[in-house]
Parts: C-alpha cells; structure tokens; sequence
C-alpha cells in the first residue's frame, strides 16, 4: 500500500516537472486564423516583390514569438511584444530565401519582417 502511494507521488511530480519544462513557441491556432496569419504575409511580400511566383504560402509555417531587436518593423514600438513569425520553407534554387515576416498577433497585421541572408 506505501509503495502504490509513493509510486503515484512519484509519477505525479515526474509529470508536473516534466509539463513544467516543456516551452511552447508556438500557440494553438486555428486553421483558419493560420490562413488569415498567411495570407497577411504573403500579400505583404508580393506587395514588396518579395515573393516567388511559385511559392503558395502551404508550407509556411507559425509561431508566437516576442519581437526584438533583430527585425525591421513598420514601428519601433512593437518591439517587446507578442507576435506571429510566418516562416517561408527554403528552396535550393532560390538565390535568396524569403524573409520571415512578423503579424501582430491581435489585427492579424504586418508590423515588421526578419530579412533574408
């Protein structure tokens, strides 16, 4: 009977720790909300002639991120908060990659982009 009581005791902390641990960069987004993030982006980046003419945005991927100092942004103030980092996969044949682009994560709107290298 001690021994089933220190085994849950044990499996118990092991879980709490283990979830405790573990860092999300990425929040739960609704596939449709993940199209509205992807598609800001994209016309973004063809409004910039940034974007190849094959690319689709199915690829792309999101995750919540807080903005700092590496990113060009539309306003300085933005800097410090939350937002959505929309990556582009990469491409062997692309000389160069695409920039990831960064969407406020309440409008949904461009604030900024990380350039490419």
């Amino acid at each position: 009977m001690i021994r089933t009581r220190l085994f849950t005791a044990l499996c118990f902390t092991i879980f709490m720790l283990v979830d405790c641990t573990q860092s999300s960069t990425s929040s739960p987004i609704p596939p449709d909300d993940e199209k509205v993030i992807i598609n800001h982006a994209i016309e973004y980046l063809n409004n910039m002639d940034w974007l190849p003419t094959d690319e689709d945005g199915k690829q792309a991927t999101i995750q919540s991120i807080t903005v700092d100092d590496r990113f060009e942004l539309i306003d300085s103030h933005f800097e410090g908060s939350r937002a959505w980092l929309v990556t582009f996969p990469s491409d062997s044949q692309r000389t160069v990659e695409i920039p990831q682009v960064l969407v406020e994560s309440e409008s949904n709107e461009v604030i900024g982009y990380l350039p490419s290298e």
